[in-house]
């Protein structure tokens, strides 16, 4: 699903998690979403790839972790005023 539209993902949300790699709080080594974060041979900033969950799970957040949730189809009345 990475890369659909969100037209296409309304029942999706997602995410992105931050975790020390091995859970190490002091690991120079941070992973997105279990991945390996590092910069590219140029020094760039890599490609932020998502995870895309169904929309009716619980979110999770491991513990000592951080998460960015997008919830695209998310309809608050107070918010579409």
């Amino acid at each position: 699903m990475v890369g659909s539209k969100v037209s296409e993902v309304k029942d999706y949300r997602m995410e992105y998690h931050l975790t020390a790699k091995d859970g190490d709080l002091h690991s120079q080594t941070m992973l997105l979403n279990g991945a390996i974060l590092e910069l590219t041979g140029d020094g760039d900033i890599p490609s932020l790839d998502l995870a895309m969950v169904a929309a009716g799970l619980p979110i999770r957040v491991a513990p000592l972790s951080i998460a960015f949730v997008s919830l695209p189809s998310l309809e608050i009345s107070a918010c579409l005023q």
